[in-house]
């Protein structure tokens, strides 16, 4: 989803530039940003696909291991300590990630994880 407006503000100023001005496109704060600004962010849905190893009964089914981990009473949340790879390295060898489509007001309501109205310019 995108946003209208992007106006400068002071956090698009950096120390290591000028006071009034945005670090990265130099527009000057209270103007819009440039098109092609890093600080203009806009928000999308992605599909991220984790691969693992798991262990399962010896008798199960394929269709027996998809119900568990999508309808049983398995909890997704469980993932997060399973993932945790201290000495192992890094995931990116076992994730995909796969852009769906921008996202909508009613996608950002959803995951609350982000709204592009409220990311600062």
């Amino acid at each position: 989803m995108k946003r209208k407006d992007w106006i400068v503000t002071e956090y698009a100023a950096r120390p290591a530039g000028k006071p009034n001005r945005c670090f990265y496109c130099h527009s000057l704060i209270g103007e819009s940003h440039a098109s092609e600004c890093v600080i203009r962010n806009r928000t999308v849905v992605m599909d991220f696909t984790i691969r693992m190893v798991m262990d399962v009964p010896e008798s199960w089914k394929d269709e027996d291991v998809e119900f568990r981990y999508n309808k049983g009473s398995w909890c997704a949340d469980n993932l997060i300590e399973m993932i945790v790879r201290e000495e192992d390295g890094c995931l990116c060898p076992h994730v995909q990630a796969k852009f769906v489509r921008e996202a909508t007001p009613d996608d950002e309501e959803k995951w609350g994880l982000v709204r592009v109205d409220d990311l600062q310019s």
